[in-house]
């Protein structure tokens, strides 16, 4: 992704929040199986950690109601 730090930061922020709400509630985003939201969401968990460590998630977000 070729942005600037602090928009790159927004962006993948905002990358999180959508598969770990497509991951818990489904029918938000018919088009994608929650298996494939978790996937996504445990990459961009593997590379951006201190993203996620700023908006307070971890690995088992995805599964907290």
């Amino acid at each position: 992704m070729h942005a600037r730090p602090e928009i790159r930061t927004i962006l993948i922020a905002k990358k999180l929040k959508r598969w770990t709400l497509i991951a818990k509630y489904p029918a938000v985003y018919p088009g994608y199986s929650p298996a494939r939201a978790r996937r996504n969401y445990w990459r961009l968990c593997a590379k951006y950690p201190e993203i996620m460590a700023m908006l307070n998630l971890n690995e088992l977000s995805v599964y907290e109601l």
